[in-house]
């Protein structure tokens, strides 16, 4: 069977799996699919036949899945996980007129306490990793020689210290929003 029969067999089934995996959001469902079957077919000499293709296909899908919602946490962490280094290098700024007015300067300096207050809430080895990656802005390869794991292992841990940071604050900013 040629490729564009696999598709044309596939596409449906495939598009309600991920549509389970993920919730009715068609974009993104739609991008999922697309993604599995560009990666599908790219690869589609590496296919083993060990399983049905809607299977492999399937396996493939739950990846890009994976990798949609973690570029998701990425493109989101800067907002979530300032660089308190930069605004630090905002207030180190001096001149005759001030760089940011007085009201601006209390809501910044309150984001800061809310996120040092969620940082210190986290277990020692996550808040270390993100002391690592967002305050001194190293990156993986250097962390892992600090930590002596590999730069994969760093990635991973950091990406669960950011998932627990953004359930920590979400908790924490839900608290004192009542």
């Amino acid at each position: 069977m040629n490729f564009d029969n696999l598709y044309k067999s596939c596409v449906s089934p495939l598009t309600r799996f991920v549509f389970k995996k993920i919730g009715s959001d068609p974009e993104v469902a739609d991008q999922i699919v697309t993604e599995t079957f560009s990666a599908a077919w790219k690869g589609y000499k590496t296919f083993k036949h060990k399983s049905t293709f809607f299977t492999w296909l399937c396996r493939i899908a739950l990846n890009k899945i994976a990798d949609y919602y973690k570029d998701q946490i990425n493109n989101r962490s800067h907002l979530i996980y300032p660089n308190l280094k930069k605004w630090s290098q905002i207030e180190a700024i001096t001149g005759s007129e001030p760089v940011i007015s007085p009201e601006e300067q209390f809501v910044l300096n309150e984001l800061r306490n809310k996120v040092n207050e969620v940082l210190n809430l986290l277990p020692l080895e996550k808040r270390k990793l993100l002391w690592f990656k967002y305050y001194r802005d190293l990156s993986y390869k250097e962390i892992s020689i600090i930590l002596h794991i590999s730069p994969r292992a760093v990635e991973g841990k950091i990406y669960r210290a950011k998932l627990a940071y953004e359930a920590l604050f979400k908790k924490f900013k839900d608290y004192y929003s009542r």
